[in-house]
C-alpha cells in the first residue's frame, strides 16, 4: 500500500497534532520525512539497513517523547539533526565502521613484496583515519567518499564551512603525522636504488 504525502498541514500544525496523541498526524510526519533521514543517515554510514534502522529509531524516540519535545519553529530542521546526533552515536559505539573502503590501493604489481607494502601503506591509512576525531573523520569521510564540497558538507552537518576547512585541514595532519615514518622510508629506499 502507498501512502501519499498530504501537505494540506503544515509541519507545525503536525507536531501540534502528535503531542496530542494523533497517530494519524505522526504518521503523515513519518512518511514526508522518513526517506530523507533514511538518505542522510546513509550519508554516513554507507549501510543502508543500519540507516533504516537508526531514522526508525529516530521516529520511535519523538513519538515516546512528544510531550517533553518543544519544536517551535521547524520540524525537519529537528528531524536532520536529531539523525544527524543518532548517526554520531553509533559512530562512537563502533569506531571502525567508518573506515574509508575507497581508499584501497590499486594493485600495481604482480609482485609480491610490492603487493605486501601497499597493503601496510592501506593499513596505516586506515590506523590513521581511525585515529582521526569523529567529527574530523567524518568530514574527512564525505569529502573523499562522497566528493563533497566544503559548503555542501557544512550545509549537510549545518556548522560553518571555516569548521569543515579546520577539519579537514585537522586530518589531513593526521594522515602525515602518521604516514611520515613510511613515506621517508619509501623516499629513502627510492634514493637507494
Amino acid at each position: 500500500m502507498k501512502y501519499s504525502v498530504n501537505f494540506e498541514m503544515n509541519d507545525l500544525e503536525l507536531w501540534h497534532k502528535i503531542r496530542n496523541n494523533s497517530e494519524e498526524a505522526f504518521k503523515e510526519l513519518f512518511y514526508r520525512y522518513h526517506p530523507l533521514l533514511i538518505n542522510l543517515a546513509y550519508t554516513y554510514l554507507r549501510d543502508e539497513n543500519t540507516a533504516k534502522d537508526l531514522a526508525q529509531n529516530v521516529f520511535v524516540n519523538i513519538w515516546q517523547k512528544r510531550k517533553e519535545l518543544n519544536i517551535r519553529d521547524d520540524c525537519k530542521a529537528y528531524l536532520l539533526r536529531a539523525m544527524r546526533n543518532h548517526c554520531i552515536n553509533f559512530l562512537k559505539k563502533k569506531k571502525n565502521v567508518f573506515l574509508d573502503d575507497s581508499l584501497q590501493p590499486p594493485d600495481l604489481s604482480a609482485d609480491g613484496q610490492d603487493r605486501l607494502h601497499l597493503e601496510d601503506l592501506n593499513k596505516r591509512v586506515q590506523l590513521a583515519i581511525a585515529k582521526m576525531p569523529e567529527a574530523c573523520r567524518m568530514i574527512f569521510l564525505l569529502r573523499r567518499r562522497e566528493d563533497l564540497s566544503l559548503k555542501e558538507i557544512a550545509k549537510q552537518l549545518e556548522i560553518s564551512p571555516k569548521t569543515v576547512e579546520n577539519q579537514l585541514t585537522k586530518a589531513h595532519k593526521i594522515l602525515k603525522d602518521y604516514l611520515k615514518p613510511v613515506l621517508v622510508a619509501i623516499y629513502l629506499l627510492l634514493c637507494w636504488l
